[in-house]
């Protein structure tokens, strides 16, 4: 708002407990007006504020905003905080209108370059003043076409969509207009500010930024132990909170007040052993409000649950302790991975089991104890199960696939066998355990970058622990109509202490994190380095995408594997004739030239729970309905196997792959348990296609498999690649330079419907050997018979070759 020509406030920040930022529509002149108006501001009505220091001109305003006025020019620079999004090795350009925005990398004049700014060097693009128009978006690109946008807390953001933002380039607001105040005496929390101008506007004062600072290294949760129980919870807005416990018996609560500590957090002890009981919390926000309309909020440091709802169960600190387990995962080159439903897995299981049972971690725990288990018959070493946290859930039988999570350190209420007493904690104890004992190793899938419709935190403070724009609605990009705030200090905490307590209660072996982009950069290097030192072999896998970014070639520099869903969409288009084999070669290199920054670091999949079923993208029949596949469905199957268990990378799958299980053509399957339960009797219909894939998984994990298990970068002479002339057609060897003795493999494989010959050069193809081909292991490697002549291979219509140097 511009009131005459006199400055405006247009956003007011408390940044501590004595600083209050001041953000105008326009820079300070030196003018009367101006000074008269900087002298005339009180807070609250009555008490003065002093200015404080000098407005934020120069590189502290690029560091905030994205631009900054320098002489005659405007020099454009992504701030820190926004540039973790790109990979530090990318070329970065000045994407607006005037540089065609997405087409802004394919022109050197809108490159940001190395500046020599006032003695200091920095990266930027600088731009005459008086080129520019008066005001427009603008966003940074790379070379790679990764987007660099503003966070929702840089002042000049400027929301499209509730999914799209940009920086907003103001010529009149340079750094000028951004003021700081100082209190004359500290606030406290639940102090409500506003702050009055000489021009009678009236401004609140936003406590976010102060807030979402404040750390407490408290224990939180419900704590019984010994003769007493103590409860904790971080509240910082709160102007008073309190417990009400209760017992399944007796539903009348008791209520205790809790007190306030320095840091934000409540707090009361009772000299009572409370395991059992059931509690909520309650909070008022002003000093005049009703108890009676306050919501009963489920503790978010709740260790079980009775439903998704609540309430929190309290449970004695016995009960966290972890089950004897010598178990070691895997090394990460090692592994592969199948990614499974616990339900999907239990609703069709051919073995005795009740209808509860088939909805319970103890269902599945006796499903894994039998030695006919899919899992431990297709010979696979890691399980990465959907998600089990605490999830929206109308009733137990609901099916869910889990992504809406309602508290993160209680298993899911749904799946345990006794879940008003607590029971999945032991419940989902035992199932880690009898998955250890069958030598797999167990990967969550976790839900951080968004919370449920069940409003637990948003009812503790929904302006910390969630995103919002400039308009103070919540942003969305993780389409579940949320984002959780991971700038907001005790938002990680609450993060970082969830993960380390399912390290140190159940023993799991790693964590998938779900749309990791939204969780920034830099909270992910913190998580890794936490998670390494509670856990030195804990395998982090990143979905490197949301709605609002991705970063996987980012990523690439932190220790995560990562989801490559570039590889899932190549192989899909490449076994249906669309590919090329540049790309084949990429790809079954470990995309390691350009994505992949260590061998096993591409989490390598073409399908997974999302969308439709493998068989359903590549099936000749009408409607993407692969129930009844064809021949081609079968081979094209089978060829998969082979390209994702000959890739470098870490192999996925989806259970059911392996046995052309369908969805019939459906997509997005979260709440449609009847499509997503494995069909067993597939295991029969489709023997031959699950046996190659057992094959390969065997050959993968063998003495000549740690060809393709690497642990470190080869040089670029450990591939030699084979290109077919016809079409995509192509070979690979490895070990072509012998790096690791003499023994060599080659991969060769014909996505098309007739035949491709591939010209091996001055390599003699007819000394090799061939261990399998798009049908079958041989038990004994065979001669090349009709196929080769000489240096040719000639490869029939939807075929390969696994070979042996001899």
């Amino acid at each position: 708002m511009v009131i005459g020509d006199q400055l405006s406030p247009k956003c007011t920040r408390l940044l501590n407990d004595d600083t209050l930022q001041v953000e105008y529509e326009r820079d300070l002149v030196d003018s009367r007006s101006d000074v008269a108006l900087l002298k005339r501001i009180l807070l609250n009505g009555k008490f003065p504020l002093e200015f404080s220091e000098e407005p934020c001109n120069g590189r502290s305003f690029g560091e905030l905003c994205g631009y900054f006025s320098h002489k005659s020019s405007i020099i454009f620079s992504p701030p820190p905080k926004c540039i973790s999004q790109c990979d530090k090795s990318a070329d970065l350009f000045l994407a607006c209108p005037m540089s065609d925005w997405e087409n802004a990398n394919k022109f050197s004049k809108w490159q940001l370059r190395e500046l020599s700014v006032d003695g200091q060097r920095m990266i930027g693009l600088k731009l005459r003043k008086n080129s520019l128009p008066e005001q427009f978006p603008f966003k940074f690109i790379s070379s790679d076409g990764k987007w660099i946008s503003p966070n929702d807390d840089t002042p000049n953001v400027q929301s499209v969509s509730n999914c799209l933002c940009n920086f907003l380039f103001t010529p009149s607001a340079t750094g000028a207009n951004i003021l700081q105040y100082r209190l004359r005496a500290g606030i406290a929390l639940d102090d409500r500010l506003s702050v009055e101008f000489s021009n009678s506007f009236s401004q609140p004062v936003n406590f976010t930024p102060w807030i979402s600072s404040l750390h407490s290294g408290t224990k939180l949760g419900a704590i019984a132990l010994g003769n007493s129980t103590t409860f904790r919870v971080f509240a910082p807005r709160a102007t008073s909170a309190r417990v009400a416990i209760f017992t399944k018996e007796k539903r009348c609560p008791e209520y205790y007040s809790l007190h306030p500590l320095v840091d934000g957090v409540w707090h009361t002890e009772l000299q009572r052993c409370l395991h059992g009981y059931y509690y909520y919390y309650q909070f008022l926000f002003s000093k005049n409000g009703n108890w009676a309309e306050a919501p009963m909020v489920l503790d978010p440091y709740a260790k079980a649950t009775v439903s998704s709802s609540g309430p929190g169960i309290i449970l004695d600190v016995k009960n966290f302790a972890p089950l004897p387990d010598l178990f070691v995962a895997p090394a990460e080159k090692d592994l592969i991975i199948v990614e499974a439903h616990l339900r999907d897995l239990l609703a069709k299981a051919p073995m005795v089991l009740s209808a509860r049972e088939r909805m319970r971690f103890s269902g599945l725990e006796k499903y894994v104890k039998k030695r006919s288990c899919y899992l431990k018959k297709l010979g696979i070493n890691c399980v990465e199960l959907q998600p089990i946290h605490e999830f929206d859930c109308r009733s137990v039988g609901d099916y869910h696939w889990g992504y809406m999570p309602a508290n993160w350190f209680s298993p899911a209420s749904a799946y345990g066998k006794n879940s008003s007493k607590g029971s999945q904690v032991n419940d989902f104890k035992r199932l880690v355990a009898s998955f250890h004992k069958a030598g797999i190793a167990v990967i969550l899938d976790v839900v951080y970058n968004h919370f449920g419709d069940s409003g637990h935190l948003h009812n503790i403070d929904r302006e910390y622990y969630f995103r919002h724009n400039k308009s103070g609605n919540l942003t969305n990009f993780s389409g579940c109509g949320n984002d959780f705030r991971t700038e907001s200090s005790m938002a990680r905490r609450l993060i970082m202490d969830s993960l380390e307590h399912f390290i140190r209660v159940y023993n799991v072996d790693g964590f998938r994190f779900d749309l990791a982009e939204l969780l920034g950069m830099d909270f992910l290097d913190i998580l890794q380095k936490k998670l390494k030192s509670v856990k030195k072999s804990i395998i982090l896998i990143a979905e490197p995408w949301s709605f609002r970014g991705n970063i996987g070639v980012a990523i690439g520099r932190l220790p995560y594997l990562v989801w490559n869903d570039e590889y899932r969409e190549f192989v899909k288009n490449y076994l249906l004739g669309n590919g090329n084999s540049d790309g084949m070669r990429y790809f079954l290199c470990g995309s390691l030239d350009f994505r992949s920054k260590f061998p096993s670091q591409s989490v390598n999949y073409i399908a997974s729970h999302d969308d439709r079923g493998w068989v359903d993208c590549i099936t000749e029949n009408p409607h993407n309905n692969g129930g009844a596949p064809t021949k081609n469905d079968c081979r094209r199957t089978r060829l998969s196997a082979a390209i994702l268990m000959l890739s470098i990378g870490t192999p996925m799958m989806a259970a059911g792959q392996d046995f052309l299980f369908s969805k019939f053509g459906a997509t997005n399957t979260y709440n449609r348990g009847d499509l997503n339960a494995l069909n067993y009797k597939l295991l029969r219909v489709n023997h031959s296609t699950h046996r190659y894939f057992r094959k390969l998984i065997k050959f993968r994990l063998s003495k000549i498999g740690e060809l393709l298990r690497l642990s470190e970068v080869p040089s670029k002479s450990y591939f030699q690649f084979f290109p077919s002339a016809e079409n995509s057609a192509c070979a690979i060897l490895y070990n072509a330079d012998n790096t690791f003795g003499g023994k060599r493999i080659i991969f060769a494989i014909n996505p098309h419907l007739e035949n491709s010959t591939i010209d091996f050069r001055e390599f003699d193809i007819g000394r090799c050997r061939m261990l399998a081909n798009e049908d079958n292991f041989f038990l004994f490697p065979k001669k090349l018979r009709g196929c080769a002549s000489g240096n040719k291979l000639t490869l029939p219509p939807l075929s390969c070759r696994l070979l042996i140097v001899s």
